[in-house]
């Protein structure tokens, strides 16, 4: 052979432009079909008399989850209209929760598709067609890509008029902000029953709520352990069915959780706080005409000193929480 004549590049397929982009498209959908098949997805649903939407609700499940290796698991707190019967025709997995609460039956699930089923990625998900299926693999998406821990559907993104009743849009706007400035939480949708999240965060989690506040205690205590929390914009229709919610007794629930997890997630704050208002009392009663000589000189330095013992106790706490963190 001349020695003059140049051998061809081996294995150079890139002939032109159009065929580089093929062959690129042909790889990133094998390594999508990869990643799908790679980390089992379990969505869980708790259930209580749905029978007017639990089959729809399931068909489009199973409709949106072609690709991916998933289960559906149905959590049943003993419903005498059929809902479970209907979720056993239609293929999903179902179990019978034994306490009460929205919470305890979705705790149920996460343990029961953890251990039972495999599960990698949980997926949070109502039956009453509130939630649009359609929307689970953008939620888990960014998971599967490594790009967050847990993946928050925010409804309001895309809510249809008559699907949330305007108490409840206002308790879901103080919810926020209470979590916002309490917790530290930076999330928007704070009550959104449609979310995602990694088997492994509950290990993290010290979950306690049975009801409705299990979701304001979630996002808490994954950011409480620095998951990365993000938001994804999903629908949000009027609910098949009657209401389980009471906007009055479940916030109220949700706010004395909030109270409870900012004394265990931030004591410096909690303590810090009603420091600072006995501290600004005990100013005030200094300045004040008291009735007597010693009121005037006990009871503002009083306030003062439980001020300062407390802004102690919430920095204790705080330094013994971190030093169990790094442990």
């Amino acid at each position: 052979m001349d020695a003059d004549v140049p051998l061809p590049a081996p294995f150079n397929y890139r002939i032109n432009a159009k065929c580089d982009i093929k062959f690129n498209s042909i790889v990133e959908e094998k390594t999508i079909a990869a990643q799908h098949s790679a980390a089992r997805v379990v969505i869980v649903i708790p259930t209580l008399n749905e029978c007017e939407a639990v089959g729809k609700v399931v068909a489009a499940v199973n409709s949106a989850m072609g690709g991916y290796d998933y289960r559906l698991l149905i959590v049943d707190g003993h419903s005498t209209d059929g809902t479970d019967q209907i979720a056993k025709e239609m293929g999903a997995t179902v179990i019978y929760q034994r306490g009460k609460g929205y919470g305890d039956a979705l705790k149920t699930g996460f343990v029961h598709a953890r251990k039972g089923l495999g599960a990698k990625i949980l997926v949070m998900l109502d039956a009453d067609m509130t939630y649009d299926p359609k929307h689970i693999p953008s939620l888990v998406t960014p998971i599967l890509e490594g790009k967050a821990d847990m993946v928050v559907g925010n409804r309001f993104a895309a809510m249809q008029q008559g699907a949330m009743p305007f108490i409840n849009r206002i308790g879901n706007r103080v919810l926020r902000l209470v979590a916002k400035l309490a917790l530290g939480l930076n999330v928007y949708d704070t009550q959104s029953g449609m979310r995602a999240f990694k088997s492994t965060l509950l290990d993290s989690m010290n979950l306690e709520a049975v009801g409705m506040p299990l979701a304001m205690e979630m996002l808490a205590e994954a950011h409480a352990v620095d998951a990365r929390i993000i938001e994804v914009p999903i629908s949000y229709m009027p609910r098949v069915g009657e209401t389980k919610l009471h906007p009055i007794k479940d916030g109220g629930r949700i706010l004395g959780t909030t109270v409870r997890l900012m004394f265990d997630i931030r004591p410096l704050l909690f303590f810090g706080s009603i420091g600072t208002f006995l501290g600004v009392v005990g100013l005030l009663l200094h300045d004040l005409t008291l009735p007597t000589e010693f009121a005037h000189l006990v009871f503002p330095y009083l306030f003062l000193i439980g001020a300062t013992l407390l802004f102690l106790l919430g920095f204790i706490i705080f330094l013994i929480n971190k030093v169990r963190k790094r442990k």
